[in-house]
């Protein structure tokens, strides 16, 4: 039989191979219609609007740490200082990167069939960094700075910390600041430049020596009054009732000289900031169908009766069921 012979197996072995090629490609193509469609689409217009795509950066807290501030498992006290990670950002900001990148697979077929001319190349791999925020401490000598020596930076201004978060926005692209604004320069300088933009302010005050935190909204209600939302935890003696705890989740787009996005993600805790954060990552699609492109600022609240310093994964998605959206008051989407 001819397909027994030399030139039959050349032959079916090439129409083996040209086979497998159709298949990978119409599968490859496929895939790729239904991330570009059903994900990537709706997900680079909640990041970009109708923007060119551009890296995603997560700038998280740079906490400074003076010197014998930290505790080892074999001295009391250790002469490091600098800017530290919190860690329940940083999870928490991995999350949020492994939601936004576009994943290996889709690369890897991207690749493949871009060489084949049968993919759109304006939609480009999404890629998504974690780094410090801007570094908010720094001293003459470079040396230690110590509790005495420090200074609160004025980032009204146009001091050295001030142009130092500028020139970290000065990249066209979109940026999402993870943090309060106590300890994430960024933050600070984004929630107090946003110009007749919806504004949320940070508060601190001390209550019978012990200091309250609590976030104000501004400008939501058309007469301009403000409204207070307190955070109360470990006060269930006081204030009987649920432990309400706050955080922030805001989009602002053409921030800056660069017109950077900028996508706040702060809270009044760790875990109300992990949550801000957690709640991007696993719910974006809902915001995409509420806003689209557009810009938005959401408060949310939630009981956080435990009060975790270093709430875990875990810790987050068990918290993520109970959030609920106190302003704007939500649509039906499952957000609160």
């Amino acid at each position: 039989m001819f397909w027994q012979t030399a030139a039959g197996q050349t032959l079916l072995g090439f129409l083996s191979n040209l086979l497998f090629i159709v298949v990978l490609t119409t599968f490859g193509v496929g895939y790729l219609r239904i991330v570009l469609t059903r994900r990537s689409r709706p997900l680079r217009r909640l990041l970009f609007g109708g923007r060119t795509p551009r890296a995603v950066v997560i700038l998280v807290s740079s906490i400074y740490v003076v010197p014998g501030g930290t505790l080892g498992v074999r001295s009391r006290s250790t002469g490091f200082y600098g800017p530290v990670m919190n860690q329940s950002e940083y999870v928490s900001a991995l999350r949020l990167a492994e939601a936004i990148q576009t994943r290996p697979a889709a690369r890897l077929l991207r690749a493949l069939l871009n060489q084949l001319g049968l993919v759109d190349t304006g939609y480009d791999p999404l890629d998504c960094s974690i780094a410090y925020s801007p570094q908010y401490v720094e001293s003459m000598d470079g040396g230690p700075v110590s509790a005495r020596e420090y200074t609160v930076p004025d980032l009204s201004g146009n001091g050295e910390v001030a142009e130092r978060i500028r020139r970290a926005l000065a990249t066209p692209g979109t940026y999402v600041l993870v943090g309060g604004p106590f300890y994430n320069a960024a933050v600070h300088y984004a929630l107090t430049h946003l110009g007749e933009r919806t504004r949320f302010r940070f508060v601190a005050r001390t209550e019978k020596g012990t200091e309250v935190r609590g976030i104000s909204v501004l400008g939501y209600r058309q007469d301009g009054t403000e409204q207070t939302f307190e955070q109360h935890l470990g006060t269930a003696e006081d204030i009987p009732g649920p432990d309400y705890d706050y955080f922030v989740l805001q989009k602002v787009s053409g921030f800056g000289p660069a017109g950077a996005t900028v996508v706040l993600c702060c809270g009044l805790s760790s875990l109300a900031t992990a949550l801000a954060v957690g709640l991007l990552a696993t719910h974006w699609e809902d915001l995409a169908r509420e806003f689209g492109a557009d810009d938005f600022a959401l408060l949310y609240q939630f009981d956080n009766g435990r009060d975790l310093a270093v709430p875990s994964r875990q810790d987050v998605d068990v918290a993520l069921a109970g959030v609920q959206r106190v302003w704007p008051r939500p649509p039906d989407t499952g957000l609160g």
